[in-house]
Order: structure tokens, then C-alpha cells, then sequence
């Protein structure tokens, strides 16, 4: 069956635009340390799911990456997708299924404010900790995704 667009997470955004769509909804991007954080929780696995890779429970490690044609494939997942591929905040997907564009840490002059995190639906980095930093603040692909962060609510 086929999978509703509408459903899917935004992609093939540049950081640039990650950034502006963010703010444009009260937001901003997440810093790779909290970023990070989320993923592996107080215990800094690996993996959102644990200490063991497996497969079976994110959107990855998939091998027909491209069509006859050699145009990339989309395995885009809805965001509520894959409830096993949970970080232990409870936030889904973080990895596979989309690269998400974050800040690097103490980082202030372009273009190395960019980091990638998470890792797409191909077989790699797939983890918490690693990051894509050569790419310039306006590349993207399909691949390319965003997630927002927001402050926390104030105690009391």
C-alpha cells in the first residue's frame, strides 16, 4: 500500500531552511549535544534502542538505494512509524529514516555550523553519537531532514 505523503517527514531541506522553518514555528534547531542527548539518554547507549545494533527496529540498513534510473528511493517513514525505534525520552525515529540537520556545538562561523545526525535509511552510521559535518549550510537531498527543539517549560 502506498505510503500518504502528507504522513511523511519534510526532507531534502538544506540547513538553512531547517533553520528558518524551525523559528518560523517558535522553535530552533537542536544543538548536537542535546540532539545527542534525546538519542542515547542518561546512559549514553549506542543506539536510541540500546547497546546491541538491530535492524529490524529503525528504518535502515536498506540496500536498494536507487531506480533504474539512478534516482535515490524514497523510504521515508510517517514520524509515528517504527514505535520499537524509540530513544529512552521516548522519541521516535532519531535514527534512520532521515539525516536531521542540527548545530555543532560552540560553533558560530559558517559553514561548519552544520551537522547531520541520525543517519537515512541506507546501511550506516545509524548510532547516536556520529555526525555528518562536510556539508555546507545549503546542501540537501532527499535524505536531508529537520527536527526542532524548544526549551523546556520553566518549573512551576
Amino acid at each position: 500500500h502506498a505510503k500518504d505523503p502528507t504522513d511523511l517527514p519534510v526532507a531534502d531541506y538544506s540547513w538553512t531552511l531547517a533553520r528558518q522553518l524551525c523559528e518560523s514555528e517558535g522553535k530552533r534547531l537542536c544543538n548536537e549535544g542535546e540532539w545527542t542527548f534525546a538519542c542515547e539518554g542518561e546512559e549514553m547507549r549506542p543506539y536510541p534502542t540500546g547497546y546491541v545494533r538491530d535492524a529490524g527496529l529503525c528504518n535502515y540498513d536498506r540496500e536498494d538505494l536507487v531506480d533504474a534510473k539512478g534516482k535515490m528511493r524514497d523510504y521515508r517513514e510517517p514520524a509515528n512509524a517504527n514505535p520499537q525505534c524509540e530513544s529512552p525520552f521516548g522519541v521516535r525515529n532519531m535514527v534512520g529514516n532521515l539525516d536531521e540537520w542540527t548545530w555543532i556545538d560552540g560553533s558560530s562561523n559558517t559553514p561548519w555550523r552544520a551537522a547531520l545526525k541520525g543517519g537515512w535509511w541506507l546501511a550506516g552510521r545509524n548510532r547516536c553519537r556520529p555526525a555528518t559535518t562536510g556539508h555546507d549550510e545549503f546542501y540537501h537531498d532527499l535524505q536531508t531532514g529537520i527536527r526542532c527543539c524548544k526549551a523546556a517549560p520553566s518549573p512551576g
